[in-house]
């Protein structure tokens, strides 16, 4: 059985393992929504009662449809982009209670990601979110972000409820300090009384092949109440809830999840071109076409070799 967490401020538990709504979405693989929702439904059919989404990932109608009709509590958690845009912020709330089908989004963050986390930027879309959970329409708001300065500016602002960081076993993706750090950061943020919920715990699937490791990293930490997996199969929701269950995991269900089944997938809103990737592919897989890198899955062995030199963490395993 899933392990959980009870969090005072929504008078509710939720599982500590989540289901990250990113990678089944157009970004990434490009799942239709009868597709995705299948994926949720299986999330909840498993015992999992938290999800993670975003209005930049486009996975609202896969959650709604995967939950049409689901009786238990499901804690949802979305984003808003809106920079230095309390209106954008405001519609961006409306969209994903229409969206859902939801009277209230129990968590809501601004989507920071690497930027500072400071109020002359944030600080209007904060502020559409804290009168948005005055008014009820959202249980708690806060951050998300691959940085520990933004971390610890986050851990210090009266109005911030949650953090959403970025947290790994090689520190992939941190855009300003190491694992350890991270870690200590989050840890004096969970001491304040945030909640955290962590984000890119397999390194956006660069970790597959090392996933029991990598997982136990995270979860084996008291102070991380919460990590949101990506996941785009059945089979993957079930090989994460019997894993972190503890139950025994056949064969079969461990070659349909490993790491052979996955496919590289750059992101072109994060790749920036700066060709890092691809000097570093010793199999000729990547190019730069067009200022952004491209991949030939016919030449890709997935060795993952290219992932850590990426600093945006455009490279995917999906």
């Amino acid at each position: 059985m899933l392990e959980t967490r009870f969090i005072p401020k929504l008078d509710r538990s939720i599982t500590r393992l989540g289901l990250g709504a990113l990678p089944m979405g157009p970004l990434q693989l490009k799942l239709a929504p009868d597709e995705g929702a299948r994926v949720v439904r299986a999330a909840v059919e498993n015992g999992i009662s938290f999800i993670d989404t975003a209005c930049r990932y486009g996975t609202y109608e896969h959650i709604a449809r995967g939950l049409r009709g689901w009786n238990a509590a499901v804690t949802i958690a979305t984003k808003t982009h809106a920079r230095q845009d309390r209106c954008l912020a405001e519609r961006h709330i409306e969209e994903a209670l229409r969206a859902l089908g939801r009277d209230r989004i129990e968590i809501m963050l601004c989507h920071v990601a690497r930027e500072p986390f400071t109020d002359d930027v944030w600080g209007p879309t904060l502020e559409a979110l804290v009168r948005a959970r005055e008014k009820g329409l959202i249980g708690m708001v806060g951050m998300s972000t691959h940085s520990v300065k933004a971390v610890g500016a986050a851990t210090i602002h009266p109005e911030v409820d949650v953090i959403h960081p970025l947290i790994n076993m090689n520190g992939l993706g941190i855009v300003d300090g190491t694992a350890d750090e991270m870690l200590r950061a989050i840890r004096k943020a969970h001491d304040a009384g945030k909640f955290i919920y962590a984000m890119k715990t397999l390194g956006g699937g660069n970790f597959v092949g090392d996933r029991e490791k990598a997982l136990r990293y995270v979860f084996e930490k008291d102070y991380i109440d919460a990590a949101v997996v990506g996941m785009v199969t059945p089979s993957e929701v079930e090989w994460n809830v019997r894993f972190l269950s503890g139950l025994p995991i056949g064969g079969e269900l461990a070659r349909r999840t490993a790491m052979h089944n996955k496919k590289l997938n750059l992101l072109d809103m994060l790749c920036v071109g700066c060709g890092e990737c691809v000097s570093h592919c010793e199999n000729g897989a990547l190019a730069l076409v067009d200022g952004k890198a491209v991949v030939n899955h016919d030449l890709c062995i997935l060795c993952g070799y290219c992932a850590p030199h990426c600093e945006m963490l455009a490279i995917r395993f999906v």
